[in-house]
């Protein structure tokens, strides 16, 4: 079961997968990215990687300096990776023994398609069909692979809306546990 989540920057996609993170508990395995924040000014400056086990580090921000530009935010290609990747994974192995935990991948977007090895992983992990993946994707196809996710065969594509954001996860649960 592959469970692809898209919609409009600022919809609720992060905060989606975290609720059904949290309602799956130990059995999700992964990670999502969350905005960090000025606490003075409350304008947002970043971005942080956190995983399933509490890892967290901030891997964009307008006070990075790289060759890795997503409009004014700096990519720093190392810190995803130093998270991201061993984060993956773990939890494909994981996700391969035990048929309840269900891989979280937040998100497949235009910061972390950077890297080439989370690229290729990501590839691995989608067309594996013994393994249940949540993840989610940008409302526009910004790289071969996003388009390839969302055409995935046999996947389940939900566009979140300020609609039917407050819903959806239990729809999500109720098809991971089938």
């Amino acid at each position: 079961m592959k469970i692809i989540i898209t919609g409009s920057p600022g919809v609720g996609k992060t905060t989606l997968v975290k609720k059904i993170a949290k309602a799956l508990g130990k059995d999700a395995v992964g990670f999502w990215t969350e905005e960090v924040r000025d606490p003075q000014k409350g304008h947002r400056t970043g971005f942080r990687i956190v995983t399933t086990d509490g890892k967290k580090k901030i891997f964009s921000s307008k006070f990075f300096t790289s060759k890795k530009l997503v409009g004014s935010y700096g990519v720093n290609l190392d810190y995803f990776e130093e998270i991201a990747l061993p984060t993956l994974k773990k939890a494909y192995e994981s996700a391969k023994r035990d048929k309840n935990k269900v891989i979280i991948i937040d998100e497949i977007g235009k910061m972390e398609l950077f890297s080439k090895p989370f690229r290729e992983l990501v590839r691995q992990i989608i067309h594996d069909p013994s393994v249940k993946v949540v993840a989610t994707i940008p409302i526009r196809d910004v790289h071969p692979l996003v388009k390839e996710v969302r055409r995935l065969p046999g996947a389940v594509l939900i566009e979140l809306t300020k609609e039917n954001r407050d819903t959806v996860a239990e729809d999500i649960l109720s098809l991971l546990r089938e």
